[in-house]
């Protein structure tokens, strides 16, 4: 009886192992974000320039959050950057107050993470930057602060088709605004929209 106590112990101890290491190795494979991702995070970083003043007004600790993204580590450890759990995609970036100071294009390559649902580019400095049709590209989006942050000119319209946002913050700035038509189709579209600065 013994011996068969001791074989059942054994062999639950291995099984326990196994499936323990399974456990593990699929928890590390799915932390890694798709190499796509990686370059177009690298790429933007590439795109601003870094400077403590960007960033003066911010109320929180601000610090150069890109700083150490580098190429051929996991973009998903990289401050900032907050990756699906399954997929690897990136579904957050939060590059408030990051001392960042550059000119975010219509063909940026921060438009190239369709599965984002938080963006935070609060008390940075993209003076020359609108708000343009690339931030209705994501559907998901369910956050989007960009406040403080110098954009100016006609708010795109497309920003109307972010209809599952819960928050939208563009306030303070200044030079920023909605067409008539665009400001109408905001309150028409986005159903889910609790929390709205302008």
């Amino acid at each position: 009886m013994s011996e068969q106590l001791l074989l059942c112990f054994l062999f639950f101890l291995s099984f326990s192992q196994i499936l323990l290491s399974s456990c593990f190795s699929f928890s590390n494979s799915t932390k890694i974000c798709p190499h796509g991702q990686s370059l177009a995070l690298l790429h933007l970083k590439k795109s601003f320039s870094i400077k403590k003043s960007h960033s003066r007004f911010c109320r929180f600790p601000s610090y150069p959050k890109t700083e150490h993204w580098k190429e051929g580590s996991d973009c998903c450890s990289w401050d900032g950057v907050s990756c699906d759990l399954v997929t690897g995609h990136v579904i957050e970036l939060d590059l408030s107050c990051s001392w960042l100071s550059g000119t975010i294009h219509s063909h940026s390559t921060l438009f190239r993470f369709p599965h984002l649902q938080r963006l935070n580019l609060a008390f940075n400095d993209f003076s020359g930057s609108s708000v343009s049709a690339g931030f209705g590209r994501f559907s998901s989006l369910t956050h989007l602060d960009l406040s403080y942050s110098g954009f100016s000119g006609l708010i795109s319209p497309k920003i109307s088709h972010l209809s599952n946002l819960v928050s939208l913050d563009l306030s303070w700035n200044d030079e920023a605004e909605f067409s008539p038509l665009g400001f109408d189709s905001l309150v028409q579209n986005l159903t889910k929209l609790q929390k709205l600065r302008l």
